[in-house]
């Protein structure tokens, strides 16, 4: 897959995407309940703009983190996808 913002071709396996995601929201002064991180990767999963099972095509991010955000919402440009959690 490549980055969205620098088009750098790389994969990640899950146990990295785990570590990268962990390590960024380590510095998040809030984050999401975990209900709501759940219910939201929930619809992520089910999404035909995720890829690799870890990525959202539409904005670049790894999903649990955007998801752990709670300020963040669905980047789908029909619209936000979790707007009912």
């Amino acid at each position: 897959m490549t980055c969205r913002t620098c088009l750098q071709k790389k994969s990640y396996t899950a146990e990295e995407v785990a570590v990268l995601v962990a390590d960024q929201l380590a510095m998040e002064p809030v984050l999401a309940e975990e209900s709501i991180v759940s219910a939201r990767l929930e619809i992520c999963s089910n999404c035909p703009s995720l890829t690799a099972d870890h990525t959202c095509a539409r904005c670049g991010c790894f999903v649990a983190f955007r998801a752990s955000l709670p300020y963040k919402r669905c980047p789908d440009p029909d619209g936000n996808r979790w707007q009912q959690v």
